[in-house]
This record gives C-alpha cells, structure tokens and sequence, in this order.
C-alpha cells in the first residue's frame, strides 16, 4: 500500500488537534477564546419579579437611603416612589429590572450609582461650622 503526501490543510488539521487536547489537559493555555453574541434562540429571559409596596420600602430602607436619593438612583420622580410604596402605583418596565438589580447587588448599584463624597465634602459633614464668637 502506498503513502500519500500530506496536504497542508491535514496537517493544519492535525496540529489544531493535537492543540485542543493539551488546551483541554491543561499543558497548552488557549490563544484565542471566542465569545459568540446571545440571540433570543439561545437563552431565555425570566421576567422580573413583582414588587409590591412593602417590597420597594423594605429594599428603599435597606438602602439607607431617603425617598428622593432612591428616585434618583432609579432616575425616577421621587413621587412615583412615593405611589410604589403606598400601593397607589406598581413598578413595571425597566423599572422592575432595575429594583431586581437593586435588590441583588445593592453594594454594586451603590458603587456605580453614587458619586463618592470629597474629603473636603466629608468634613464639612462630620464637623460642624465654628461659631464666631461674640465679645
């Protein structure tokens, strides 16, 4: 029986081969990783959750944060945060993603969200004004 030459490709062919099972046994790290984009055919989104009027002023309190810094970081009216959490109105939209968000990472959506004070900001927080005084 006679040997055929090897082309280039089979032995690209090869090669790649012998590549992916050092890649897989750990002895070859990968070149190139390639993350192809999501379509709606390969994942399926959940909807978000509901939250009721309890729901939003548990997360608002947990937060430590008032009512209008709360509209804020949703950027939202503070009177719509006020109807969520007097039952009048209901999260819906956006919205109800970002609360899921909300309530998942709030140390996350803190960071990114507000802005950190300066030091100079800081102390006029944490020392009160000097009085003059009177002679």
């Amino acid at each position: 029986m006679r040997r055929q030459s090897v082309s280039t490709f089979e032995r690209s062919l090869i090669a790649g081969a012998r590549e992916a099972v050092a890649i897989s046994r750990g002895e070859l790290a990968p070149t190139r990783i390639v993350i192809y984009a999501r379509t709606a055919r390969d994942v399926d989104i959940a909807p978000p959750p509901r939250f009721g009027a309890r729901r939003v002023q548990h997360l608002r309190e947990k937060m430590k944060v008032s009512q209008a810094v709360f509209a804020d970081m949703l950027n939202v009216s503070a009177s719509l945060v006020r109807g969520w959490e007097q039952g009048v109105r209901t999260p819906a939209g956006a919205a109800s993603r970002l609360l899921q968000l909300f309530e998942r990472e709030p140390a996350e959506v803190e960071r990114i969200v507000i802005d950190k004070p300066t030091l100079e900001q800081s102390r006029k927080l944490l020392v009160p004004p000097r009085r003059k005084r009177s002679r």
